[in-house]
């Protein structure tokens, strides 16, 4: 038996630890044929298992969660024990739970009608700290209550209670503890992936790393870009400001000179307002073309409006040419 767990072990890609304790014989017969064509599962004894890994130089952490196993299950397969393991999870169904049996997250008992008639059977839902009460012709719970915290080890009552209920908390099939590939030893919880979280993680992290490398300037292909585009801008607005006449800058020191004329015909009297046309000449924002009617109203609008250009419209049109 060592011999062939040895050669089995030195001929596979990945090896799995798995506890096949509480699966019934007829579920783990129809896991090994489901998954006969990605891996092959067999019992063994843990004492030999444990002296076929010392030979092989396994790492110690494998062999813990081999001594930690109650019935020691050997995995070896060519497929990626990631996607093996969803494989193994995607088979497993739920079932009631058994006095001893460890919650494998938080058992709660939802609100609402439990269809039970009205006994003695309210006080064993008292005792389980449920919160309940008679309503009509049958038992209510009042409130989400939570019956066994993740790890817990149910007793008979809870356990009772749960089944009364047809809550079905534990999961039989494969429990697949730990997978060996290359020197790296995954647990269950490394095994067990959200992958839109996972997806979610990579995104969050590409974003960090993209933001530190741009700020201690770092230059990638990625952060390249992006500092040529700040550059740019940065060159547009020194440009502007310092009225150098550049043809990319030239038409906004254009408007902001007609900008500060209007301003200043602004402080002059009326009457003498609009002598020179400025408000005529001045930039306007670039309009989405419109329909024939809406020339008309548009044009309705203008001949209302007072026949001054106002410091407002001229920063309109400079903001538009800045985009």
């Amino acid at each position: 038996m060592a011999e062939e767990m040895e050669n089995e072990i030195k001929n596979a890609k990945v090896i799995g630890i798995v506890d096949v304790n509480k699966l019934p014989s007829s579920q783990y017969q129809e896991l090994r044929k489901k998954l006969n064509d990605k891996a092959k599962i067999r019992v063994v004894k843990k004492r030999v298992l444990l002296k076929v890994l010392d030979k092989l130089n396994m790492p110690e952490k494998l062999k813990e969660y081999v001594k930690k196993s109650v019935i020691v299950g050997l995995l070896t397969t060519e497929e990626n024990p990631f996607r093996l393991y969803k494989i193994a999870e995607r088979s497993k169904s739920m079932t009631f739970a058994k006095a001893g049996d460890i919650a494998p997250q938080d058992i709660v008992v939802p609100a609402g009608d439990t269809g039970l008639p009205p006994g003695p059977i309210i006080s064993e839902f008292k005792a389980a700290g449920i919160k309940a009460r008679i309503q009509g012709n049958s038992i209510v719970v009042q409130e989400d209550s939570l019956i066994a915290k993740e790890g817990e080890i149910l007793d008979e009552q809870k356990a009772n209670i749960l089944m009364k209920l047809n809550i079905k908390p534990i999961p039989i099939g494969l429990n697949i503890v730990a997978m060996y590939e290359d020197g790296v030893v995954y647990d269950s919880s490394l095994l067990s992936i959200d992958e839109e979280q996972y997806f979610n993680d990579i995104v969050t992290a590409s974003r960090q790393a993209l933001n530190l490398a741009y700020n201690i300037d770092y230059y990638t292909s990625e952060v390249v870009e992006l500092k040529i585009i700040d550059a740019q801008q940065k060159a547009l607005n020194l440009a502007y400001n310092a009225d150098i006449y550049e043809k990319d800058v030239i038409e906004m020191i254009i408007t902001k000179a007609i900008q500060k004329a209007i301003s200043v015909d602004m402080t002059l009297p009326e009457e003498t307002r609009n002598t020179l046309g400025i408000a005529v000449t001045a930039p306007q924002p670039v309009q989405q073309s419109s329909s024939p009617e809406e020339q008309k109203a548009e044009e309705k609008k203008e001949e209302k409006k007072e026949e001054k250009a106002s410091v407002e419209e001229a920063a309109a049109g400079l903001g538009a040419l800045f985009g």
